[in-house]
This record gives C-alpha cells, sequence and structure tokens, in this order.
C-alpha cells in the first residue's frame, strides 16, 4: 500500500513532515530561594502554570482538529505515545522518547 504524501512549500523549499511547538514555561530553580510549600506566592504560581498549561494544550488541540477538518485528513498530526516512552541520549543530554505511529520524538529537552 503506497500513501501519496504531498509537499508543504515554506519560502522556496519544500516539506514533507512540518513540526508545530509552543514553549511552555520556564525551566529555571533560583536556588538561593528557600522553597516551602506553603508559601501562597509559590502555590498560586504553581496553580497559575497548570492553568496555562490546560489553556495551551487545549488550544493546540482545537489547532489540529481544525487544520485537520479543513484539509479533509489530508493533512494528519501524530501523537506520541506517553506510555511507551523511555529515557534515551540521542543529543549529549537525556530526554524522554516517545514513539509515534511514524516517529520517535522528544518533547521536552531541559
Amino acid at each position: 500500500m503506497k500513501v501519496a504524501v504531498h509537499a508543504i512549500m515554506f519560502g522556496k523549499k519544500k516539506h514533507v513532515d512540518v513540526q508545530f511547538y509552543t514553549e511552555v514555561g520556564e525551566i529555571t530553580t533560583d536556588l538561593g530561594k528557600h522553597q516551602h510549600m506553603h508559601d501562597r506566592d509559590d502555590l498560586a504560581a504553581e496553580q497559575s502554570e497548570r492553568e496555562l498549561r490546560h489553556k495551551l494544550k487545549t488550544a493546540f488541540k482545537s489547532f489540529c482538529e481544525k487544520v485537520e477538518s479543513m484539509t479533509k485528513q489530508e493533512v494528519e498530526f501524530d501523537t506520541p505515545f506517553r506510555e511507551l516512552g523511555f529515557p534515551g541520549a540521542p543529543f549529549r543530554s537525556t530526554v524522554l522518547l516517545q514513539p509515534t505511529s511514524g516517529c520517535l520524538v522528544t518533547l521536552t529537552e531541559w
């Protein structure tokens, strides 16, 4: 069975596989600060980050669904299988590698 794949033009180059991503938050740690989970500012910041992640996840899922429906399933988004993920070091840093139906990806690099 052969699947027809049509390239997408970006500038003057054709691309078959396109990756969309967004940065969710900052990965920083203040080592001088004593972290107490009972600190109201820390709890509020954590809650705010959870809400931001939820909003971004919902917006991205909606984007994927809209693109797929507008293109009548000619553009397809691949979702990784998180439960099959495993640690690996493809580029000198250990990351969580996750398989999809067509490739092996890492979505977060520290």
